[in-house]
């Protein structure tokens, strides 16, 4: 119990929680394997198991608390090891009083209770008729209460900010932050706007939490079924943790449930980078970085528009997600579009939405991302890449603070703060005439210029570490460290990727070798050739010089150069000469 009251503790400061809410033995025992924090059991379990779903938990097939108890005894408690149980209760029993229920539990080692099935998934006329019954927020909040007394570590189930604040008051241990029944989707445009609304849900519940900032907070369900996605929740709310069920259960072989596991638990793990100071994900102690830190702090809270300008791979995106998590606007949804990724065709359905029918494959209307992001950030990757007709089209959004959907007539008012991102100065493309003046001077009133990796090598060993954090989960072996040769060839490299290419090496070192230090005996560094017409404020490399460099640095080899700069061969050949040369026969 007292573990894991520090465990909390240390989800705070330390490694977020991980916890598993298992529908089988099955579940359990690779939860146990994976190294997760503790298991949550609930009678959702048995129907998903069954294959009904969550939802059948809340209709009346049985006592849940008698389920839930069967779960426990049949399957959990025999397969647990020493992992932590929290089991669900549901808050009324007509067959024994709560207290004999949770003593129950007690006996059986159960260290943690929490308010299952919980009333908030359920509305309308069924939600009044088990009010009236006396089975509502406030019966959960009494079985807490007294579970609390019992010695139980309690977590309140929560769907409503009404619903958070009264367990606040109930004096719970944590909070699970509901955002919904976990749902897949294959629109991958799609899965990225759930995810930003999940994550403004999670920082409105959270923020209804504050009076008590020891009160532990864990997201459960919702869009976030892949690792990238449980990345972005971490680096744009302040929960502590992850709870997940179904997540983990739809997959069928158990070799699959210990990889998906651990590669949850690495991020869980890579979120506090290993005992490193982060920075909204970024990471840095040297002058320039400290300085960039110092600019982020001071312009966050400040509803101006902000240009982040740097090369591929320095973290423009961690930049624009740290901006929206200090501003004001952190309750409202941060939504991400790369313009360089929009066809000049589609710009203004995905900027401002359309109607159904206004163009062929128009099938159901659809807003666009100023409408997602209303009363939050937009942020603009690529933004050097907006052809000029789509420069105008914001340029009058901008002015009028109002879209029109593509084959709409109505008019709707958007307040937006935009954020935008450039691996080109857009002074210089002003100066060349290839962007709007008047344009430029709405969207930077600050510009953040991110240094290259090349410029802050004293960083590369903080970042090792975070990165080897990590790796050390998702591999599952202990790395200690690199050798020295290893990080002296580190630092001699060009790092034309940037951090994203110092990840991309990391990763290969850790997977091709066996040690307990990595001696980076794959990797040979390129060092960088600075010219004599090269200086500190020569503008930053356009992508068809990127992709020169890197293809030269990789000896005419474009799989590899294109992973250097993380991108895929398409997109690589499209840098490399915008379609005016021929391909490169070399692969």
């Amino acid at each position: 119990m007292i573990d894991f009251r520090n465990r909390l503790e240390e989800s705070r400061t330390g490694t977020p929680l991980l916890m598993v809410v298992p529908g089988s033995g099955l579940i359990a025992k690779c939860a146990v394997e994976s190294e997760a924090d503790a298991l949550m059991v609930l009678n959702a379990g048995i129907y998903r198991s069954m294959g009904s779903g969550t939802l059948a938990a809340f209709m009346p097939y049985g006592n849940a608390n008698d389920q839930t108890l069967e779960l426990l005894k049949e399957q959990m408690l025999p397969r647990s090891g020493d992992l932590p149980i929290i089991a669900g209760v549901f808050g009324v029993d007509p067959t024994r009083p709560i207290r004999d229920r949770l003593r129950e539990l007690q006996d059986l080692g159960v260290i943690g209770v929490v308010n299952w099935p919980a009333i908030g998934f359920v509305d309308g006329k069924f939600r009044k008729h088990l009010e009236k019954e006396g089975l509502g927020t406030e019966a959960e909040a009494e079985m807490l209460a007294v579970a609390r007394e019992l010695g139980f570590v309690t977590f309140g189930f929560s769907l409503s900010v009404q619903e958070v604040e009264r367990f606040v008051a109930t004096g719970v241990d944590g909070l699970i932050l509901d955002v919904g029944l976990t749902r897949s989707s294959d629109d991958f445009r799609a899965k990225r706007d759930d995810v930003h609304r999940a994550i403004s849900q999670l920082n409105k519940l959270s923020a209804a939490a504050d009076s008590r900032p020891e009160c532990v907070r864990v997201a459960f369900g919702g869009p976030i079924t892949a690792p990238t996605e449980l990345s972005e929740v971490f680096r744009h709310s302040s929960i502590h943790g992850f709870a997940g069920g179904s997540v983990f259960e739809r997959l069928p072989v158990q070799d699959i449930v210990n990889t998906t596991l651990r590669r949850f638990k690495g991020v869980a793990s890579s979120a506090r980078a290993g005992g490193v100071k982060t920075f909204g994900g970024m990471v840095g102690h040297s002058p320039a970085m400290r300085q960039v830190f110092d600019v982020i702090n001071r312009v966050g809270h400040q509803d101006v528009t902000v240009c982040v300008e740097g090369e591929t791979g320095t973290g423009k995106e961690l930049v624009a997600g740290m901006l929206h998590r200090l501003s004001s606007r952190a309750n409202h949804p941060l939504v991400t579009l790369n313009c360089g990724a929009i066809p000049s065709s589609l710009l203004e359905s995905e900027l401002f939405g359309h109607e159904r029918g206004a163009f062929t494959g128009a099938e159901r209307q659809r807003p666009g991302k100023f409408e997602l992001a209303h009363g939050g950030v937009l942020f603009l990757d690529e933004i050097a890449d907006l052809s000029p007709h789509g420069q105008v089209a914001l340029l009058r959004v901008l002015q009028q603070n109002e879209v029109v959907r593509v084959g709409g007539d109505t008019t709707i008012p958007v307040d937006v703060r935009i954020v935008t991102a450039s691996n080109r100065p857009l002074s210089a493309m002003v100066d060349a005439g290839d962007f709007r003046a008047d344009l430029y001077y709405r969207l930077s009133t600050i510009t953040i210029r991110l240094p290259s990796l090349r410029e802050r090598l004293e960083d590369i060993p903080l970042l090792v570490e975070a990165f080897l954090a990590s790796l050390r989960t998702q591999l599952n072996r202990p790395i200690a460290g690199i050798s020295s040769r290893f990080e002296k060839k580190l630092r001699a490299h060009a790092w034309p990727g940037n951090v994203r290419e110092l990840e991309h090496v990391l990763n290969r070192c850790a997977i091709l070798e066996d040690g307990t230090h990595l001696e980076g005996w794959s990797f040979e560094p390129q060092p960088y050739l600075r010219s004599s017409a090269d200086e500190s404020d020569r503008p930053l490399p356009s992508k068809q010089e990127q992709a020169e460099r890197a293809l030269q640095e990789a000896g005419g080899n474009v799989t590899r150069a294109a992973a250097a700069l993380n991108v895929t061969r398409k997109t690589f050949y499209r840098w490399l000469d915008r379609g005016k040369a021929e391909r490169p026969s070399t692969s």
